[in-house]
């Protein structure tokens, strides 16, 4: 008990602190977008066919980066999983959808200021903060008590 009471105390930060509540963090910003931006509901012909564009050259980037053979991104045996390009799909995706979003919300007219975007990115967070809430309590609880 004193081992686990002393963990807490020196390691609160570190046990809490995890990749599973930075992508949470991601996922919840990039839907808040998606929500403030409208791009969900698709109102705006001329809007959401400015995001597919947008959507279409993010993803195209992103499968190049995978094809090229003699990509960085690739892993040390010329393959994809695991690769950086592997690690790093889930984050490059929440920025894609972030900018989706924008181009949406610019062109529909949602957005037109700086704060609208921060309002728009802190959305998600804000709204879906109980979620934020669970995931930190389980990675804390994990860390503690390993299985």
């Amino acid at each position: 008990m004193d081992e686990i009471l002393r963990n807490i105390w020196l390691r609160g930060v570190e046990n809490t602190a995890s990749v599973w509540l930075v992508y949470c963090l991601m996922l919840l910003s990039a839907v808040g977008c998606m929500v403030c931006s409208g791009l969900y509901k698709r109102r705006n012909r001329d809007a959401f066919l400015a995001a597919l564009l947008v959507a279409f050259v993010g993803m195209a980037g992103v499968v190049l980066t995978a094809v090229v053979p003699t990509s960085p991104l690739l892993g040390v045996t010329g393959t994809l999983f695991p690769s950086p390009w592997s690690h790093g799909l889930f984050p490059v995706l929440c920025v894609l959808l972030v900018l989706v979003s924008l181009t949406y919300g610019l062109v529909a007219g949602t957005v037109h200021s700086l704060s609208d975007v921060l309002r728009m990115v802190s959305y998600g967070v804000s709204r879906w903060s109980w979620i934020v809430i669970v995931v930190m309590t389980v990675t804390f609880i994990l860390s503690v008590f390993p299985l």
